[in-house]
């Protein structure tokens, strides 16, 4: 059960505040604090200030509404989990949390009035998997020496998330996800030094660098699955580099590989013309009998279009859409589509940012094979993965029943 010591319930009503107040104390919560309006919940932030864990606010009071607290909430000092409550129309509330996501509030849900106890079990006794503190671009630069130090020195390395079959449980791959670990212990994100590597010319030499060593672990992993397939991620410059698939194919040939246990991922934003390069890049991964993947899809500006114009065999729909599916009208229809489009084409179809068993189920009936997400495994190094894909062989049961 999720802990919480000091929560600010932020409502006009007197009604809804007792509730929530009856709610929280039912928890086990002891110090519960309430305010009728905005400015008297900035007052509460500005006295506990980080010790408040949560922050419950409606979107509809007088003087200040909530729309507007998100802002001052994002100025203050607090740093806990927020929740909206409110009986707005749904469209609204869905869009108010996206402003919440935007103002970087750590938004965990949004719940219509009438209030029930399922409803607020559901967001607030969700159980949630915290990452280790990632470091932003304000917190670190990086040098030319310190990239390729962390090259010659293996800090940076793929971590393995794995791909479920979605009607057997079975492990049938895993997505390489680059992660730099310093040797004082600070993970750099993935989008600040890919971001360093394009633009100082240095992505060719991160992508074939982790190439081989995915090629390295890949061995490893074949040894306890024949089938087991790995998804590699290019960056935009990949794709635009003609040289690509020879040297692909090159170091694949090299490390005693086939391409039937090999794949690529290219982000949908990766492309926004179709030039005679990229289109021949792509092609010469699929003649070689490469599987090759749009990933993020749903995320750009010219979804059918891709479809239509590029050579893929797998649609991965972005975890944006696949998390909130079940209570987003929008996303839920997006999914559909998206399913329907692939399997026109003969695609096939891998879900991302699977959370719950609820998520898992829809990927059932809406005919997803494959899907990734925190329910199934979040990223691991390769000695982890191998362990997790040792002790999973027959497949993770507590998905496939």
């Amino acid at each position: 059960m999720v802990k919480y010591n000091t929560v600010l319930l932020v409502d006009d009503d007197p009604t809804q505040i007792a509730i929530l107040t009856a709610y929280f104390a039912s928890l086990g919560v002891t110090n519960i604090h309430s305010a009728s309006n905005p400015t008297d919940a900035l007052k509460v932030i500005s006295k506990y200030g980080r010790k408040t864990d949560l922050v419950v606010s409606d979107l509809q009071m007088p003087e200040m509404d909530g729309i507007e607290f998100m802002r001052y909430l994002k100025a203050s000092e607090f740093s806990g989990k927020f929740a909206i409550v409110s009986g707005i129309k749904r469209d609204v509330l869905e869009h108010a949390g996206r402003l919440a996501q935007m103002h970087k509030l750590n938004l965990i849900g949004q719940i219509p009035k009438p209030l029930t106890k399922d409803a607020l079990d559901s967001v607030f006794l969700k159980t949630t998997i915290v990452e280790p503190r990632q470091y932003t671009r304000a917190d670190i630069v990086i040098t030319r020496d310190q990239f390729e130090f962390a090259l010659l020195e293996d800090e940076i390395l793929p971590h393995y998330q794995p791909k479920v079959e979605v009607n057997t449980g079975k492990i049938v791959g895993a997505e390489a996800l680059a992660r730099w670990k310093t040797d004082d212990g600070k993970n750099i994100p993935p989008e600040v030094f890919i971001s360093f590597a394009e633009q100082n010319g240095k992505i060719s030499e991160l992508t074939y660098y982790l190439f081989e060593k995915t090629l390295q672990d890949l061995e490893k992993f074949l040894a306890i699955d024949s089938g087991f397939r790995i998804a590699v991620n290019l960056a935009p410059e990949n794709i635009k580099n003609i040289d690509l698939p020879d040297q692909i194919n090159k170091r694949m040939k090299a490390a005693g590989m086939t391409s039937k246990n090999i794949s690529f991922e290219v982000t949908e934003n990766s492309i926004i013309n179709l030039d005679s390069v990229t289109l021949e890049v792509l092609s010469r991964l699929r003649v070689l009998n490469f599987e090759v993947a749009i990933d993020d899809f749903g995320t750009g500006s010219s979804n059918i279009q891709t479809l239509r114009d590029f050579p893929y065999s797998e649609l991965k729909i972005d975890r944006s859409f696949i998390t909130d599916a079940i209570s987003n009208t929008f996303s839920k229809q997006t999914v559909v589509a998206a399913v329907a489009l692939a399997q026109e084409r003969g695609m096939k179809i891998v879900a991302e940012g699977v959370e719950d068993h609820a998520t898992w189920e829809m990927l059932r009936e809406l005919g997803i094979e494959q899907a990734q997400g925190f329910l199934l495994a979040k990223a691991m190094p390769t000695d982890n993965f191998i362990t997790f894909l040792t002790e999973n062989k027959s497949g993770i049961q507590t998905v496939a029943a």
